[in-house]
């Protein structure tokens, strides 16, 4: 894989979660706490674990991390040292730095790592200007040249359309049997489509087709 390649792959996986920090987190950042929707390392290793479908047994036997020191780490009883939170990383297919527990609990937290993504993707802005030739706040929107980010992001996009569909109208749903069905699905779109980006080999052979 050339390298440019590999620097796409690691927007990807910054753009998830720092992304997703704005979309939510600068917004609702009491409730999210509240509810444990921030995770630290032993909830991030639990969630991609959980997602690619394997037991914390399964995982240990994989990676040569102990079981034991495995359940210490999701239950944030202790930390993973670098060496063991790269091996956990590569059988979960993720950019080790996806796991370290960063604080991006507010906007200005998260600043740092939008300004590396946007001048490794090559950031566009665009909107209407003023007199003065400075953008308008309520219209300004970006877009990055990197082809396999605009491919990402154009499938989370697609699938987010999908499933906000599907929980308005489980929302709408009297009927609690497919108002549980709808929910279910709109959980798998969303699980397909982090696999999709933790599957990086698969987002660049797709976006060459």
């Amino acid at each position: 894989m050339c390298s440019n390649s590999k620097i796409e792959l690691f927007i990807i996986a910054w753009t998830i979660h720092y992304m997703y920090i704005v979309d939510t987190l600068c917004y609702n950042v009491p409730k999210l706490v509240e509810e444990g929707v921030a995770m630290n390392v032993g909830g991030k290793i639990k969630h991609y674990r959980e997602i690619r479908g394997l037991t914390q047994l399964k995982l240990s036997q994989l990676s040569g991390v102990s079981l034991s020191s495995l359940k210490k780490y999701e239950a944030d009883e202790r930390s993973p040292k670098p060496a063991q939170l790269k091996k956990i990383a590569e059988v979960l297919g993720i950019n080790p730095n996806v796991l370290i527990d960063i604080d991006a609990s507010t906007c200005g937290a998260f600043m740092h790592y939008f300004l590396s993504l946007a001048k490794m993707g090559n950031i566009q802005f665009h909107g209407e200007k003023g007199t003065d030739g400075k953008y308008d706040i309520d219209s300004l929107t970006f877009s990055f040249d990197s082809p396999v980010l605009k491919y990402f992001l154009k499938e989370w996009a697609d699938g987010k359309e999908v499933i906000d569909h599907l929980r308005a109208e489980a929302v709408n749903s009297p009927d609690e049997v497919a108002k549980n069905l709808l929910l279910n699905r709109a959980d798998e779109i969303e699980q397909m489509l982090e696999l999709h980006a933790m599957d990086s080999q698969m987002l660049v052979k797709q976006q060459k087709k």
